[in-house]
């Protein structure tokens, strides 16, 4: 039998088509009636569902100024509770937000057949009830088996287990504050990929480690086979790979003419066989010095400009690692950035990844992958002056990822600065602790699903709970992340011993 927890009734020109409030039963002893339980009422249109969003606690003995006053100034406060038995004016009321109407399967009391928008309010007199478990289930859109267990629902103890596709696919962000657990909760994905059935379909998983967080994973028995770590420190963007235009892009101060003597020499490069299609920076520039037609001073500039490229140092005459060897079903690439300084270096190595990830998949080379970029907010920022050289091409992938199942995860700890086009594009967003007002608002701005009450309850967050809205689940929940299944060491490792460490080292 369905749990009773109250009736509704009219206060604050409250029921409406949003909302209604009802008296909590006192002698609802089974249950804690509290923020974010959700409850049903029977209305003209049916079964009208809804999450319990504010508990109001009323005492109208206390409601008078003098009778407080009275109170205060008696001597022996028993005798007035004797003859005023306070206690028992106190009632509280729960203000329900409406979420939908469902409709129950035929010859089935359990099964939802249809969830339809509420257009008449809940009626004062009835009765509510608390949700039953397979019902809420069905109603949130929760996997009942084979989904990504993320912890349990805040104030009900079911598991949140969210479905693959349906979190992936149409892309996600994880946004919080510094030290508000985006790591944490990345690594927790992580392993619910790595340790799922291959029977039940994996996709490859990408990395971009800016600070080597995920590193720890390698060190892990169960996972390490799945596992390949690439130190960005002698990764190799592939020069033949590279058009004029991809040359431009990474050196801005290249004209439009030296283009053209770019071109020409890549065109002689690539149609030479003794090369065998390998050539790098510093072959380009001995082709150009070696030609005799062309203006001397535009193939000085040219040189010059090739030549502050080639010391950077990631630039060779093939790609290494091979990116269609190394991403496979089912494993996890991490790209390591953490010695990595230079922001441009490391902008530059995240869109020729991103870019050729995308070709790669397009044409069907490798299989179907999830690329996380962490602290996204440097490689596609928001600001139109910050000329991010990854920007266009992770907001592409945002765009037209889901058409080939290239699939993105962006995390972020400063939403405003990250790109609304792209971040619009995420449809489900994992959204822990975050506290700036102008980040709250920017996240208003790039998603309808984000009222002003869900950033009131975003900026109360306690760590390790997470708001969960968007395409991966039918209505927002409030998730108690679970724990993670393998440790880092990184976790064990505070200030004070650290300064203790390099004081004795040093």
């Amino acid at each position: 039998m369905p749990l009773k927890v109250g009736i509704v009734f009219n206060y604050l020109q409250l029921p409406d088509v949003a909302q209604y409030p009802f008296v909590i039963n006192k002698r609802t002893d089974e249950i804690l009636i509290k923020k974010g339980l959700f409850v049903y009422t029977h209305s003209i249109e049916g079964f009208l569902i809804g999450i319990v969003e504010k508990i109001v606690l009323l005492n109208e003995y206390f409601s008078d100024a003098l009778t407080i006053k009275a109170y205060n100034n008696n001597n022996n406060p028993n005798i007035l509770k004797g003859l005023f038995p306070s206690e028992d004016f106190e009632y509280a009321i729960a203000i329900v937000r409406n979420l939908g109407i469902i409709e129950f399967r035929k010859n089935s009391e359990r099964t939802i057949e249809r969830i339809s928008r509420m257009t008449y309010p809940a009626s004062p007199g009835k009765e509510v009830y608390l949700v039953e478990k397979e019902t809420l289930i069905d109603f949130i859109g929760l996997e009942k088996q084979d989904g990504l267990n993320f912890g349990i629902l805040n104030s009900i103890g079911i598991e949140a287990t969210i479905n693959m596709d349906r979190l992936l696919n149409k892309h996600f962000s994880i946004l919080s504050i510094s030290g508000g657990g985006k790591s944490y909760l990345t690594s927790i994905i992580i392993e619910e990929l790595l340790t799922r059935e291959p029977s039940l379909g994996t996709p490859a998983i990408i990395l971009i480690d800016v600070h080597g967080e995920y590193t720890y994973l390698k060190k892990i028995d169960e996972l390490k086979n799945k596992i390949k770590l690439i130190d960005m420190s002698y990764f190799q963007v592939s020069v033949p790979q590279m058009g004029p235009y991809s040359f431009r892009k990474y050196q801005e101060q290249i004209s439009h003419v030296q283009i053209r003597e770019l071109a020409k020499v890549i065109k002689q490069l690539r149609e030479k066989r003794d090369n065998k299609g390998y050539y790098g920076i510093k072959d380009l520039i001995n082709c150009i010095e070696k030609e005799s037609d062309g203006i001397k001073s535009t193939k000085q500039a040219l040189t010059g400009w090739l030549s502050e490229l080639d010391r950077m140092t990631i630039f060779g005459p093939q790609e290494n690692p091979s990116l269609n060897n190394i991403v496979n079903q089912g494993e996890l690439v991490i790209f390591n950035l953490e010695s990595e300084t230079s922001i441009r270096k490391k902008q530059i190595l995240v869109d020729y990844i991103c870019n050729r990830l995308f070709y790669l998949r397009r044409v069907q080379k490798i299989p179907p992958f999830l690329l996380i970029i962490e602290e996204a907010h440097q490689f596609c920022p928001e600001a139109a002056q910050s000329k991010a050289l990854s920007k266009s091409i992770i907001e592409t992938i945002a765009r037209e990822g889901r058409k080939f199942m290239a699939c993105l995860c962006l995390i972020s700890q400063r939403p405003k600065k990250l790109s609304t086009t792209a971040l619009s594009q995420t449809n489900s967003k994992l959204i822990l602790n975050i506290k700036n007002p102008y980040d709250l608002k920017h996240l208003m701005d790039s998603s309808e699903a984000i009222t002003k009450e869900y950033t009131e309850m975003i900026s109360s967050l306690g760590v390790g709970e997470m708001l969960l809205m968007g395409n991966a689940i039918n209505y927002p929940i409030f998730i108690k992340v679970r724990e993670r299944k393998f440790k880092s060491k990184r976790e064990a490792i505070s200030l004070s011993s650290t300064c203790l460490n390099w004081k004795i080292q040093n």
